[in-house]
């Protein structure tokens, strides 16, 4: 048994040689990127939004971060992740991100950052209604802000279109929450040209057209545990000739979903027409202190 204490000479070669051998793991997956993108070409699945799997992506950051990481803070190992996945969408599709950010706030650009990497194109939009003009450019993503109380811009019901060019929501931003982080508190959406795609734990966004301007939120609950929908209201639109109501859902659903039909046709005189917006994987916990 050697008595040997290494030095801290010795310690040091040994980080540098690990660096080497992460450079080469990392050549090494970028080339793998690269032949998944040649499969989609040869399966004619690319096309604009073809570099886009957040149900896959949020399935590896699931993985790696249930495994042992050596006081690694959660936050700094799913950034580092995220870097390395949003740096090689260059190989399928020249990626750009459009942010919400009214008065120019750094708040969800940051958010966005965060995110989607320091590599990535992005552009600043005061309006929401600009990030949805931005879609029509191809392999463009949204971070759009949640539904609050009072919003000078609503923006989620223009979504509520069967039409499959309507964009859809894709993700839910912070995806792991960062408690040292400077908008600890703050939520988005990824809006995208795209479908979403089922993680194994998601969350569906229904938007249901109501008939009344003021709908009873009590009846429309009783209505979806009527069909087997456990869902909750999460943001109102009034307006005269009928609200519109936001709905999140438990699950991955489509739009074919027979219970959706089922809802409609429970009270036509209340529901109009339900129609799924989009699905996000839901967020991992955040870490204790």
């Amino acid at each position: 048994m050697s008595d040997h204490i290494p030095s801290l000479a010795d310690l040091r070669r040994d980080i540098d040689v690990l660096d080497d051998q992460i450079l080469d793991l990392l050549r090494r997956r970028a080339e793998a990127v690269q032949r998944v993108a040649g499969a989609k070409d040869r399966e004619a699945q690319q096309g604009p939004a073809g570099f886009l799997r957040p149900g896959r992506e949020a399935q590896i950051l699931r993985r790696l971060t249930g495994r042992p990481h050596g006081g690694l803070p959660l936050a700094a190992l799913t950034r580092i992740w995220r870097e390395l996945i949003s740096s090689l969408y260059r190989f399928q599709a020249p990626v750009k991100v459009a942010v919400h950010a009214p008065n120019k706030s750094a708040a969800r650009w940051d958010l966005a950052r965060d995110f989607y990497g320091s590599t990535t194109p992005m552009q600043l939009c005061t309006t929401a209604s600009a990030v949805l003009r931005a879609l029509s450019q191809p392999a463009t993503l949204g971070i759009l802000a949640m539904p609050e109380e009072g919003e000078k811009e609503v923006w989620w019901p223009l979504l509520a279109s069967r039409s499959p060019d309507t964009p859809r929501i894709v993700a839910r931003l912070p995806f792991v929450p960062n408690p040292r982080g400077r908008f600890a508190e703050l939520g988005a959406y990824v809006v995208a040209a795209s479908p979403p795609e089922e993680s194994g734990d998601d969350r569906t966004l229904l938007v249901l057209q109501m008939n009344e301007a003021s709908p009873s939120v009590a009846r429309l609950s009783t209505l979806l545990g009527q069909v087997g929908l456990d869902g909750q209201v999460v943001a109102q639109y009034r307006r005269d000739e009928g609200a519109r109501v936001m709905v999140e859902l438990p699950g991955f659903i489509t739009q074919d979903d027979a219970r959706l039909a089922a809802l409609t046709a429970a009270d036509p005189s209340q529901i109009a027409d339900a129609v799924v917006v989009g699905a996000y994987a839901v967020p991992l916990p955040a870490e204790t202190e």
